[in-house]
């Protein structure tokens, strides 16, 4: 009853609205990508074939340390946990503001995620507050890039070097972003990208992890050695759902595309990962976790290497539509290579009000709606006390965030931003709380 009720709600949406709506998907991928998964589908290398050390050796040319691809971003995080031999009671501080996929890593090594509140300038850890977090216990510290923004990684790295703890990258969101010409997830001990749908590069699914720190070289190499591929079935399955969502996803298709999703995910035909509800490792089942990525996948990673300087340009300069004129950020904040500008990310009043005018034309999906985003109730499973960390909950409650990914046409959004320029629901950094 539940899926038919959904089902006539798509349809009367089909009726109400215009096809055309740029949606999440990135738009990175081509038809000749497209091809080249459906050639592969049908061969014997789709789990495991040569793309993979060619992938390997692109990635390592490009970020100019050994890199290491896996299923998704996530696994590669614990893949890092368990290669520095954590365990249980010993502790991670991570920004509050992030990711559920972040603090379930952590619990899956029976460690304790330690959450450390952000600055309202980036959205990035407050450094300022990270030594007061440190104990004994505590082994590494986690450096965030927020929304493609990269936090004060020296500053980081400093405080670290001070108590001899590890530093790994989170540049899941910031693939691209430089400081001083070196890549983001490349300056801590590890570092470590998503691939997935919503990032710079599109791989279907996947991850990457950067090992920096040559002491843990054949440690890493090693654990890598011994983790699995996903399962041919499980392959086979989310390379139809990247085959279907470069058909379907495209903005003059939205509205029937979401229904031909909706219904092939019903029936089995599409999936994509679920474990993101999971605070203990053995509740997954449905897929070995970690897995490394699959050979079809890394074959979509290697056109994707091509892209990567013109799907930041892009991202910069629809950043930069948008703050012409709700002149949020310096111009030269925008134009810094520290910042790749994923999302276009500010704070705001009547959030509802604006998010359903957005929606209208955009498919916004708002990022880090919540503490450990992913997570609305039940914070005390992750070790969270709500009230602990107030700016991160401040955010929680007044984010907006704006793509900027290839399939965005930035002046369709021209009425509603000077709409919301006007109305002075913008919170500026010098009034908050």
């Amino acid at each position: 009853m539940i899926f038919k009720n959904k089902v006539f709600q798509i349809i009367k949406h089909l009726m109400i609205y215009p096809h055309y709506k740029m949606n999440v998907f990135s738009g990175t991928n081509s038809y000749s990508e497209m091809l080249d998964v459906i050639k592969c589908l049908f061969s014997s290398t789709c789990v495991n074939g040569s793309d993979i050390g060619i992938y390997h050796h692109l990635l390592q040319k490009m970020l100019g340390s050994p890199s290491y691809s896996f299923a998704s971003g996530r696994m590669g995080f614990y893949s890092i946990l368990k290669t520095i031999g954590i365990q249980e009671k010993d502790e991670i501080i991570i920004p509050s503001y992030t990711c559920i996929v972040v603090p379930n890593a952590i619990l899956y090594c029976s460690a304790k995620p330690v959450y450390c509140d952000i600055l309202m300038s980036d959205f990035n850890i407050d450094t300022d507050h990270l030594e007061s977090l440190i104990t004994s216990r505590t082994k590494a510290i986690y450096a965030q890039h927020t929304f493609g923004q990269m936090c004060d990684i020296d500053k980081i790295m400093e405080i670290a070097a001070k108590h001899n703890l590890i530093v790994i990258e989170d540049a899941a969101l910031a693939l691209g972003a430089r400081k001083d010409g070196k890549w983001a997830g490349t300056i801590g001990d590890f570092g470590y990208y998503s691939t997935d749908r919503s990032k710079v590069i599109n791989t279907g699914l996947g991850g990457i992890v950067t090992v920096n720190n040559s002491n843990y070289n054949k440690k890493f190499s090693d654990y890598y050695d011994s983790i699995p591929y996903l399962d041919e079935k499980m392959t086979k399955k989310i390379a139809q759902t990247f085959i279907i969502n470069v058909i379907t996803l495209h903005p003059s298709l939205y509205w029937i595309g979401k229904f031909i999703n909706m219904v092939l995910t019903k029936f089995g035909v599409m999936t994509y990962f679920s474990d993101e509800q999971c605070v203990r490792k053995e509740s997954i089942y449905a897929y070995p976790y970690p897995a490394k990525l699959s050979n079809i996948f890394a074959k979509i990673g290697i056109w994707q290497i091509q892209n990567i300087k013109h799907n930041i340009s892009h991202r910069k300069q629809v950043a930069h539509y948008y703050n012409d004129i709700l002149q949020i950020y310096p111009s030269e904040y925008i134009e810094n290579e520290k910042n790749i500008f994923l999302r276009y990310s500010f704070l705001i009043r009547n959030r509802d009000y604006w998010e359903n005018r957005f929606s209208s034309k955009i498919d916004l999906s708002i990022w880090f709606k919540s503490i450990a985003s992913g997570r609305i109730d039940n914070f005390e499973k992750i070790g969270y006390s709500l009230g602990s960390n107030t700016i991160s909950e401040y955010a929680c409650l007044h984010i907006f965030n704006l793509p900027t990914h290839q399939q965005i046409k930035s002046e369709k959004l021209k009425k509603l931003l000077l709409e919301l320029k006007k109305s002075g629901d913008i919170i500026s950094k010098e009034n908050i709380l």
